[in-house]
């Protein structure tokens, strides 16, 4: 891609300890993620799509990938991601979208929610997906 910076990747690589020479099929799930992430990560993108991108990953790394996230996307542009890991990446939301059975059950700003709702948007989504 023309606004992929391949110099950005493989800084991204080295710091989550990925060798940018070893093959792909010899990688773990979670190897491939954070490799995944840093090809995504490494462009000057409009809109990044991340769907599960801590899924994989290890408690101990999802932090640094969430600020990786933050810290390397086009400041123009927007995130949307999707994930069951509420806890995890709520600090990083600006706006928040339920969607339950294919329907919109809930879409407004953070910050607005947690007023209305007096509760963390983890706790709301506890109760919204109860089983």
């Amino acid at each position: 891609y023309d606004d992929f910076d391949e110099q950005k990747c493989l800084e991204m690589l080295r710091r989550l300890g990925l060798n940018e020479k070893q093959k792909i099929k010899t990688m773990s799930k979670g190897m491939i993620e954070k490799f995944q992430l840093c090809l995504v990560m490494s462009r000057n993108a409009m809109l990044y799509l991340l769907d599960e991108p801590i899924g994989g990953v290890d408690p101990a790394a999802r932090d640094y990938i969430l600020d990786m996230i933050l810290t390397n996307y086009n400041e123009n542009a927007t995130i949307l991601m999707s994930t069951h890991l509420i806890t995890d990446v709520e600090r990083i939301f600006d706006t928040v979208l339920f969607l339950k059975d294919g329907e919109i059950v809930l879409q407004d700003n953070i910050d607005n929610i947690r007023a209305e709702k007096g509760k963390s948007i983890d706790q709301l989504f506890r109760e919204v997906f109860k089983c």
